[in-house]
């Protein structure tokens, strides 16, 4: 197991790189050193030779006996030196130091010799009286490297323990830890079931790769929020899908019930005994139930063309105090019958709004419509249209009617949506139908309401939908 660890593989190749680097260089030094130790103690052999040749060479000539062998003693005390000796010629024996030396520690297989010719110059002729042998050993240079190399030895070692202790905090500082971060990241990743950032910043491949594999987690993680948002929103929708079916349902069904059953008093008159006054009060119910369920079909239509973004294929320029002012004269019988007084107020030289014209229409008619019918009699509506810079384009639908409670403004434009206090058997899909088309211009709807005083309802329209009627009109006279 330790050898699967990233970090002792570095440190053992770390190692072994100084140890290599180093350890040639030693012995090689080492060996050149014993090399040059050897040769100096053969030199030094030779030269003390050649010194005493002279005069043991006139001791030979002279037959000075004890001075010869006080010199052989003499060479004897050098360390180094672990024979000496003269040879005569003619096998005339030899010369051997006269004291005792102790030998018997040395190797003489590894003594190597120096012999050197012994002459003396008579009547001009040199006569070689014997030959100097002098043998020496380079043990005490092979003692003496060893020791060094031991020394050394001991040096190298501790330096090379503390580089390794320090390459081994630097590896594990640099190397070591991020992967152990890593390591944790995803053990806690597979145990918590989130992601765990790798908190370390460095300049160098594993700080990138640790940049990059919190990258990777953030992105992952903005995925899995995204896909788990888009499966609310499915499950919502669904929801709503499923509640606006069963709403559809009952508000489809209640037209439908009305229909059905004054068609079929109309179809046994005789046994009801329906008379004309009767009968044409039940064909205004047939009527009624007749149109508010083709109203109600017209309006899911416009829903659909709305999510499908049919809408906005046709928008154009559109002078909204014209607009407006037509619808409020479409409504005016209506409103004139509820006994409700209906006002404008719109800014003059107000820009054009780019937009779909059907879809604008329906966004006036539906909000002053509501406005009509639940404001009572001798009441007031007012339609005002502002706009700036800032702002954009608002307009506002303002009613002194019942008014809507506070709990239940945030529901109001939610299909057939009921008050659980009562009051109108349904809401319908006007005020949804608003929201759609005024979202579709990227616009927003805002309802202020207080029970009892009436509501507020306004369309705001940014500036990007908006176009000076300055420029529109320039266009249209540089097109003619």
């Amino acid at each position: 197991m330790v050898f699967k660890s990233v970090r002792t593989k570095l440190l053992i190749i770390c190692t072994l790189s100084v140890l290599v680097t180093g350890l040639i260089p030693f012995l090689f030094f080492e060996v050149r050193y014993f090399q040059i130790e050897e040769e100096r103690i053969a030199q030094r052999a030779l030269d003390v030779a050649n010194k005493v040749s002279v005069p043991l060479s006139r001791s030979l000539w002279d037959y000075d006996e004890s001075t010869v062998l006080l010199v052989l003693d003499t060479l004897m005390r050098d360390p180094d030196l672990v024979q000496v000796r003269i040879i005569l010629p003619d096998n005339g024996g030899e010369f051997l130091p006269a004291a005792d030396h102790d030998t018997e520690n040395i190797d003489l297989t590894d003594t190597k010799f120096i012999r050197i010719p012994l002459t003396y110059t008579v009547f001009d002729s040199d006569e070689v009286l014997g030959h100097l042998e002098v043998g020496y050993t380079t043990g005490r240079a092979f003692i003496d490297v060893w020791t060094r190399v031991f020394f050394d030895a001991l040096i190298f070692l501790f330096i090379l323990l503390t580089l390794g202790g320090g390459a081994a905090v630097a590896i594990n500082r640099a190397v070591g830890r991020p992967l152990r971060l890593l390591s944790l990241s995803i053990e806690e990743m597979a145990t918590q079931k989130k992601p765990v950032l790798v908190k370390w910043r460095s300049d160098d491949e594993l700080g990138q790769t640790v940049e990059a594999y919190n990258n990777m987690l953030i992105t992952i993680d903005q995925h899995e929020r995204v896909l788990t948002e888009a499966k609310e929103t499915a499950e919502i929708a669904n929801r709503a899908k499923t509640s606006f079916l069963a709403n559809m349902s009952h508000e489809l069904r209640t037209p439908l019930n009305a229909i059905i059953g004054f068609s079929e008093i109309l179809m046994k008159e005789k046994d009801y005994k329906v008379d004309d006054e009767r009968r044409e009060e039940y064909l205004g119910y047939i009527f009624e139930a007749g149109s508010s369920l083709m109203t109600m079909v017209s309006d899911i239509q416009q829903i659909s063309r709305l999510e499908s973004a049919e809408a906005g294929i046709q928008d154009e320029a559109l002078d909204i105090n014209d607009e407006i002012l037509g619808c409020i004269r479409a409504l005016e019988l209506r409103a004139t019958d509820s006994g409700v007084i209906v006002e404008s107020s719109i800014q003059e030289e107000i820009p054009y709004l780019r937009t779909n014209a059907q879809g604008f229409k329906q966004i006036v008619v539906n909000l002053l419509s509501n406005a009509i019918h639940f404001t009572p009699r001798d009441g007031r509506v007012e339609v005002s249209a502002l706009f700036d810079d800032y702002h954009g384009l608002s307009i506002r639908f303002s009613d002194t009617g019942v008014g809507i409670k506070k709990e239940d403004l945030p529901f109001i434009t939610d299909p057939f949506w009921k008050s659980s206090s009562g009051g109108e058997e349904r809401s319908g899909l006007g005020l949804s139908i608003v929201k759609a088309i005024t979202e579709r211009n990227q616009g927003t709807l805002s309802i202020d309401s207080e029970v009892g005083k009436g509501t507020s309802v306004t369309v705001n329209f940014p500036t990007e939908r908006l176009v000076e009627r300055s420029k529109l009109l320039n266009n249209k006279a540089e097109a003619s």
